[in-house]
């Protein structure tokens, strides 16, 4: 199986940054602000190798040639473009990294056929999002068998950490649950809530929920979900807009509803619009200039949790750091930023002169998105 290649927009950001990455490599980069999801971190054990910081790449970068393949296989296509640049930036700080990535929309078995075939082309490291869960999992065990690094991140499918993957970087769905019902608590108080989520079965999407559930019933008892269940919408608006519009036909008006994907959101707004019911609030992760906009144009309440698309950069300094058997400062689990909360003011701003698709919370460059997203 051949892997698909980086697109050349991403290459263009990932030479633009390989001059800058010299610099980086002979100093030390900076550790994340609290916005960038970023936390204090003790490493445990002592170490002789160069100190390192959350953030930092450089005391890990490998002295001779390496490939390193990122795997994305199910939905959220422009989150994935996105998260791929971040991927190959941060590749770019260390120059003896061949970065590549795969990006497939052929199911579970071209997930596994892509694991097989980086593993059969010499990657000595691997940063997996397991879309598939379970089914994923023996591919990623017979890679880590071969002596492969595998750092699965947003989702793990339940692997277990020394025996299916080397490690795992998944966003702190208690703190985004907790955030989320405190929020519902004292801005919303009462009413529906929804949950729409990935395609049927996502590992990501139902621990997150479940983390939100079970903050629901302890901080929001005056928030009543329905249904009980997450929605299926593949993380896809024209999907959303049908699913929202199905669930207003059947239950009325929502008081809020709560997203694991927010760029796709804009579909929820148009179904509300077109039912012509009240706007409930929106309470999402991995949000868009779209929905930025749509929020300012329909004076949509929002607390937007961000940052996710950083987390492929993280989980690479965490496999380079496996690899040489060192401990790592990044954070784990990994902290969204608070990057919208209209109840406390904070509102990104709508620029036209993005793409729609853009997510300002990731870490590149207004210029370098656009870059990736061809304007």
């Amino acid at each position: 199986m051949r892997f698909l290649a980086s697109s050349s927009r991403v290459r263009i950001i990932t030479a633009s940054l390989a001059a800058a990455a010299a610099v980086v490599v002979a100093g030390c980069a900076p550790a994340p602000s609290p916005e960038s999801g970023g936390g204090s971190a003790v490493a445990a054990g002592a170490d002789s190798a160069a100190p390192s910081a959350p953030g930092d790449i450089t005391p890990y970068c490998p002295s001779e040639p390496t490939k390193i393949v990122f795997v994305k296989s199910a939905g959220g296509q422009v989150w994935a473009a996105i998260a791929n640049a971040e991927f190959e930036a941060e590749a770019a700080k260390c120059p003896n990294i061949q970065a590549s990535w795969y990006n497939g929309t052929s199911g579970v078995q071209g997930a596994i056929a892509a694991t097989n075939a980086a593993v059969a082309q010499g990657a000595k490291a691997l940063v997996v999002i397991a879309d598939f869960g379970a089914a994923q999992l023996p591919s990623l065990r017979k890679a880590v068998e071969a002596g492969v690094t595998v750092v699965t991140t947003v989702s793990d499918g339940g692997a277990q950490k020394g025996t299916d993957v080397s490690d795992s970087l998944l966003w702190d769905v208690n703190s985004i649950g907790e955030n989320q019902a405190k929020w519902l608590a004292e801005h919303v108080k009462t009413g529906k809530v929804a949950f729409l989520g990935g395609q049927p079965g996502a590992p990501s999407t139902q621990t997150t929920f479940d983390a939100f559930k079970a903050a629901l019933s302890t901080y929001a008892p005056g928030i009543q979900l329905v249904p009980d269940t997450w929605v299926p919408t593949n993380w896809d608006s024209a999907q959303k807009r049908r699913a929202v519009a199905g669930l207003i036909a059947q239950n009325g008006d929502y008081a809020a509803l709560v997203s694991d994907y927010g760029a796709s959101d804009i579909g929820a707004v148009q179904a509300i619009l077109d039912a012509k019911a009240t706007m409930p609030a929106f309470l999402n992760i991995g949000s868009s200039q779209g929905f930025v906009c749509t929020a300012k144009q329909n004076n949509i309440q929002w607390l937007g949790q961000d940052g996710s698309t950083r987390m492929t950069a993280s989980a690479l300094r965490i496999a380079l750091a496996d690899m040489q058997d060192r401990p790592s400062a990044e954070p784990n689990p990994y902290i969204l930023f608070t990057y919208a909360d209209t109840a406390a003011g904070k509102m990104p701003d709508c620029d036209p002169s993005v793409s729609p698709d853009a997510d300002l919370s990731s870490s590149l460059s207004v210029a370098d998105l656009k870059k990736v997203l061809g304007g």
